[in-house]
This record gives structure tokens, sequence and C-alpha cells, in this order.
């Protein structure tokens, strides 16, 4: 008995020493199989994995290419505001060009001569009477008044007919009720020279003397004689010349200088006093 005891704890020890032997290698045998099932699932799943794994990378793609075609629509309508505002400004300026050399144009024209002149800008005219009446805006407040003439530094548009504090209506020159006394510039042979409404832009003058010499291109002046208009003002020039059924009056058509389809500014001619306000 006292033999046994004294190997009891060897005995114990070496008993636990084979237990855990044991427990080792059953474990390793698992382990073994578990990385083989694994090794097998994963080369099972590899291609699935790789599947997804590309379709990560499209969509990612995709996500990317719909931002950038984003940002690009929104630059695009950007840049397309910028191009519209530039266009716009272009033509202001183009604008302001062509309005600046008019006015340098009516300028020049008012330093050539002798006359006091109101600038004014036409602001309305009726398509019924188009080549009859404009609207002006200047009025008595700015000096204007009634049958003063009114010009460009084309020639003669016609003449102020009504007038009220800050616009005033002009009758113009080619109007059917409008008519100016007229010389040919070179013979001073004289006539009446008349408009006649929207049945043409061409003015017609009937001379005093069917023996007028007159021939196309020939300048048309104001004669001054007796009218609103002061003499010398350039009212155009002769298309051609005709004669009436009988022989006895001689006619002309005259090109006036003034373009009135394109009136934007004109002059009132406000020191001739001539015919001011009369009838």
């Amino acid at each position: 008995m006292l033999h046994l005891g004294r190997y009891r704890k060897f005995l114990a020890a070496l008993v636990t020493l084979v237990v855990l032997v044991t427990l080792m290698s059953v474990t390793a045998r698992e382990r073994e199989t578990v990385l083989l099932v694994e090794k097998a699932v994963i080369e099972a799943l590899a291609p699935v994995q790789a599947w997804f794994g590309g379709l990560t990378v499209g969509i990612r793609g995709t996500v990317a290419d719909l931002e950038a075609i984003r940002h690009l629509r929104e630059e695009n309508e950007t840049l397309r505001v910028r191009a519209d505002a530039y266009d716009t400004t272009v033509h202001r300026l183009k604008e302001l060009e062509i309005e600046n050399e008019r006015l340098r144009t009516l300028l020049g024209f008012t330093q050539a001569v002798e006359y006091q002149y109101v600038v004014a800008d036409v602001v309305s005219r009726n398509a019924d009477n188009w080549f009859s009446r404009i609207t002006i805006n200047r009025g008595s407040s700015d000096g204007i008044a009634k049958n003063m003439p009114v010009v460009t530094s084309q020639g003669l548009v016609g003449r102020i007919s009504e007038v009220s504090a800050n616009i005033s209506v002009v009758q113009l020159l080619t109007d059917r009720a409008s008519g100016t006394g007229a010389l040919v510039q070179a013979s001073r042979d004289g006539g009446i020279a008349s408009g006649q409404g929207s049945q043409s832009p061409l003015l017609s003058m009937m001379f005093f003397e069917r023996t007028a010499e007159v021939a196309p291109e020939d300048a048309v002046v104001t004669s001054g004689f007796g009218e609103i208009f002061p003499p010398g003002l350039f009212v155009g020039r002769v298309v051609d010349i005709s004669k009436d059924s009988y022989g006895l009056l001689k006619y002309a058509r005259i090109k006036p200088g003034v373009d009135f389809g394109r009136l934007e500014e004109v002059l009132v001619i406000t020191n001739a006093t001539v015919g001011v306000d009369g009838p």
C-alpha cells in the first residue's frame, strides 16, 4: 500500500499526459478535415466571387460615368448661359455701334449747316400709314412747334403736324396729302413734289413748265417759295420723266433721299421760321 501511494501522483500525471496527446491527435485530424472542406468550398465559390467582384467594379464604373455625365451637363448648361449672355452683349454692342455711327452722321450734318436742331427718336409708327406718319419723343417742352421741318442727314423727312408736351407726330413727305415746292438743282426748273402714300415709296413731281430741263439722276431740292420748308433741303433724285396724254404737263418720279422705312432718329429744325405755327 505504501508502494502504490508512492507512485499515485506519477500515474495520475502519466494518464493526464496520454489524454492530452490523444486529444491533440484527434484535434489535428479534425482541423485537417476542416481545412480541406474550406478549400473545396472556396474553390467552388471562386467564379461566383469573381463575377460579383466584376459586377461591383462595373457598378462603380457606371456610377462614376453617370456622375461625369451629370457634371458635363451642368458645365454645358453653364457654358450655354454664358454664351447666350455673350451673344446678347455682342448684339447690344453692335446696336450701340450702329447708333453711334448714325448720331455721328447727324452731328456732322448739323455742324455743316446753319440751322438749329432738336434730335428726336422715332418711337412708334402704324403699319396702316407706314409712309404717312411717325411719332417722335420730343414735344412742346423741347421747343417743338407745329409745321417745323423734320430732316435727317439723307434729306427732307416731312413736317410736324401734331404736338403735345412730350411727343409729336410727323407728316412724312411720302404722305398723299403732303407736298413741297421743289427745284431741279441743276436747271432750276421748278414744280411740286408730292407723296403717293402706300401706293408707292416714290414721289411724283409735276413741273410748272412742260419745257423743264430734267434728266434721270438729277438732284431735286426744296425751293423755299412761300412754304414751311426752307430752300435747299435735299428731296431726292429723278428716276424717270413722263408727260400727260395731251403733252401739256411734264412729270418726274423721284426717289427720296430718306429711307422712310428705316427711320430711327430725326432732326427737327427749330429756327426755320417760314410757316411755323401756321395752319
